[in-house]
């Protein structure tokens, strides 16, 4: 009997053995056997494909197999990519594929990969066309701004010849089948991807087909798209793409965004004082209660969807920023009483459930695309449910909301939108922004086992994702890819599967990404994990109360520092692993940094309301009362002799506002450079402008930049902040300011509301960092001065903040 079990034991072995050499041979030491066969006229997703396999199979095998569009007799094999004549007289077709689905058959002497692609076209009247707007405008009788239906297909990249929103299944399927052959596209970019030596490859027999759970998986990284070739090729390659087209954008902006609208249609304004309300980027905000605006947003759909029946669903959203409606609509709308979240609720659903009744009559086949966002977050009142042909976005960062105790909250309101929405098409627009260009320092956002959860807990009742990701807006390209990679890869996988074994994904992932020094970047990545699901605030401090602790700083570099060590020197894992510590080098300074070591100010409390006019000359500004403080070189620190500034700072008596006071002298009001007017413009960076940087012990950091015409910049970039509000420029906690010119010097009376900055503070306990700084061009050279001067030629650095306290 041990003898026949013996015998058994080898036989099977044997078989396993054959087994594993039971399928096409495509290489057979570094010698091709096997050519790609493309389709005669293959659309350009599918000619990347082919191009994609002969590129990963050279670099494993040194082979290069040929591509060709009809296969040749004297080869042994084919690789059939894309559908074609040939693969339909071997029977395979993607007539029973939903759209992005894909196959992979392996038998006998071939290869098919095929997949239901779509190549988009682009929307009619776009800016690229010369004489685009006037097109559009003809084409709709009105005087729109450009659509932003433009967007709706993605943009396109003139070198890979797609939009990032075709439907590149065949692209897909190649992925899959590069991926069974051991290639791993961990990240972008070089050294990215993992290949693995293989002189003889063969592709085992097979007959898989796969289509996504989630049809949704769209992703931004803006503009820079057009560029990145490579960038926009690896997150293809990870499966991201719709397979319809849905849009999501402020299109209302598209409607009154022009000049001669404006003159037009004043009434299509939203006001206060009688004068329209300017939002982000000097744009209006839209009334959404008046009559014509209504009944000319219905005329904008129809035009869209005429001009692109393509789309399936499109926005009437708000523009971005948006945060106050019309003075005569307040009386009726306001709801003082509702959170944050629901502020604007009842309002904006009035306009959309009069254009959803209004759309169902003329197109029954389309969707209205709503947005629970920022001040309409929440459901409006006295509706239970939404009508069937409207789609619902979920705005959001899961990074911030699946944490304790924002979790609960999360699914809470989740749960409550659904049981509105008859259509069930519930997106969610998620913000990967964790690694944006200006937010310093970098701290390693990890939650795989978060993300899976609830990947798992939307399948069945969420369409997908729109994924809004780090740039970096010097290279255009993905930002920050050796902190990001991991999570967007993870993303991509369970798009299509929630349900995989997330540890083994995770062990092969430290394994193949590090070798020798899997164990520490496992170890880095958990901790890292472990750090930024802590239930506590996402604020860094000085106080201790935040997610993280200075003592972790330490870790996550010693961590990274004993992985390079074992990694090697100037290997590929070495430099993977560089790569990471590179990104985050900042983040050694940050518990530095708040130790500040700038001088301290004063700020006195206002006895009387400060009525803002620019007037610096009223007795609450008189030096008897206050302290003014005097600017220096922000590099030698040295008084100017001639165009000097000072400040002065006042408070609220129940710390609800902060005031300062900025007198400028200058000797050549002429030559000021004031062109900025709008809000949240960068352009105020060229102007003569006044910086305000503040840090506070529970929120880090707010810039407020003032220009002599009183256009203000505000932004944030505390991370609870940004969780918030999304962007750092998008943070409008209503600062106002007042600026007064004279024959020899400006003034600026700035008001600075505090409710963001936390409840610690200004005291001589908990001081605030503060610093206010003057860039001067009326000069023609730019000068630069500050109360509390850095020692280098910028503004910002935070150890250098001087601390401001009340008694």
């Amino acid at each position: 009997m041990k003898e026949l079990l013996k015998l058994l034991g080898c036989v099977v072995a044997l078989l396993s053995v054959c087994n594993a050499f039971a399928g096409v041979k495509i290489v057979k030491n570094g010698q091709a056997l096997a050519e790609i066969v493309l389709p005669e006229k293959p659309l350009s997703s599918v000619t990347l494909a082919a191009e994609d396999f002969q590129k990963h199979i050279e670099l494993m095998s040194g082979a290069k197999l040929p591509i060709v569009t009809k296969p040749t007799a004297e080869v042994e094999n084919q690789i059939y990519v894309g559908e074609s004549e040939y693969t339909k007289k071997l029977g395979v077709t993607t007539d029973d594929l939903k759209v992005e689905g894909f196959k992979i058959i392996a038998k006998d002497h071939y290869v098919i990969v095929v997949g239901r692609d779509e190549q988009r076209v682009p929307f009619p009247y776009k800016d690229s066309n010369q004489g685009g707007l006037k097109k559009w405008q003809d084409f709709t009788g009105e005087k729109y701004a450009y659509s932003s239906a433009i967007g709706a297909p993605g943009l396109y990249n003139q070198k890979l010849g797609i939009f990032t929103l075709d439907a590149t299944a065949t692209f897909y399927g190649v992925a899959e089948l590069l991926e069974e052959l051991g290639v791993r596209f961990y990240a972008p970019y070089e050294n990215g991807t993992v290949i693995p030596e293989i002189k003889t490859v063969v592709i085992s027999n097979q007959n898989i087909r796969k289509e996504p759970k989630y049809p949704y998986r769209d992703f931004c990284y803006y503009n820079f798209m057009m560029k990145d070739a490579e960038g926009v090729k690896w997150i293809k390659r990870l499966k991201y793409g719709v397979s319809y087209l849905h849009h999501m954008g402020h299109s209302t902006w598209d409607i009154i965004n022009t000049l001669e609208q404006m003159k037009l249609h004043p009434e299509y304004y939203a006001q206060t004082d009688g004068k329209p309300i300017i939002g982000m980027g000097g744009r209006g905000i839209p009334r959404f209660c008046d009559p014509g605006f209504r009944q000319t947003s219905l005329h904008y759909l129809d035009k869209v969807f005429e001009a692109y029946p393509q789309l399936v669903g499109m926005s009437l959203g708000p523009p971005d920023g948006f945060d106050r409606m019309d003075e005569r609509d307040a009386k009726i709308w306001g709801r003082p009483d509702k959170g944050r979240g629901g502020k604007l609720s009842d309002y904006m659903w009035d306009y959309w459930l009069y254009a959803a009744r209004e759309l169902k009559k003329t197109h029954p086949d389309k969707f209205l695309a709503t947005w629970a966002y920022a001040l309409q977050l929440d459901p409006p009142s006295g509706i239970d449910k939404l009508p069937d042909n409207v789609t619902l976005t979920i705005c959001g960062a899961s990074g911030y909301n699946l944490l304790d105790p924002e979790a609960a909250k999360t699914r809470e309101l989740r749960a409550k939108w659904l049981s509105m929405l008859t259509s069930k098409k519930l997106f969610l627009w998620e913000w990967y922004l964790f690694y944006y260009p200006n937010g310093k320092p970098r701290y390693p956002v990890v939650f795989t086992k978060l993300l899976q959860r609830d990947m798992q807990d939307l399948n069945g009742i969420c369409e997908g994702k729109f994924m809004e990701i780090s740039p970096d807006d010097v290279n255009w390209k993905i930002g920050c890819p050796g902190l990001s990679h991991l999570l967007y890869y993870l993303q991509g996988k369970l798009f299509w599967d929630p349900d995989l074994d997330l540890q083994k994904l995770l062990n092969e992932y430290y394994a193949l990404y590090f070798g020798p020094a899997k164990v520490e970047m496992k170890e880095f990545y958990e901790f890292a994990e472990e750090v930024w699901t802590r239930p506590k605030t996402r604020s860094v401090s000085n106080d201790g109360q935040g997610f993280l602790q200075e003592k972790d700083v330490d870790r996550y570099f010693t961590i990274l520092k004993r992985a390079r060590e074992k990694a090697g020197k100037d290997s590929v894992y070495d430099k993977r692993i560089a790569q990471i510590e590179s990104e985050m080098a900042p983040l050694g300074k940050l518990f530095a940094n708040m130790k500040r070591v700038g001088p301290s100010f004063r700020a006195y409390p206002a006895s009387e309301p400060i009525l803002l006019d620019g007037d610096l000359s009223k007795p609450i500004w008189h030096p008897s009362h206050i302290i003014w403080y005097g600017m220096k070189d922000v590099v030698t620190g040295k008084l100017p002799r001639k165009n000097g500034a000072s400040v002065a700072f006042r408070m609220s008596p129940d710390k609800s506002a902060l005031f300062i006071g900025v007198s400028c002298d200058e000797a050549k009001m002429d030559k000021l450079i004031a062109k900025t007017c709008k809000h949240d413009d960068p352009d105020i960076f060229n102007d003569d402008v006044v910086e305000i940087y503040i840090q506070t012990p529970e929120r880090s950091y707010f810039r407020i930049a003032v220009n002599p015409n009183g256009a203000i910049l505000d932004e944030s970039q505390d991370v609870t902040m940004i969780a918030r509000d999304t962007l750092p420029l998008l943070w409008n906690p209503g600062v106002e300011v007042a600026v007064k010119k004279e024959r020899a010097r400006w003034m600026a009376e700035i008001k600075i509301p505090t409710k963001d900055f936390g409840s610690l503070g200004p005291d001589q306990t908990y001081t605030w960092g503060i610093n206010v700084c003057r860039s001067r061009r009326a000069g023609g050279a730019q000068e630069a001065y500050a109360i509390s001067p850095t020692g280098i030629p910028q503004f910002l650095e935070l150890s250098k903040l001087g601390n401001l306290w009340m008694k």
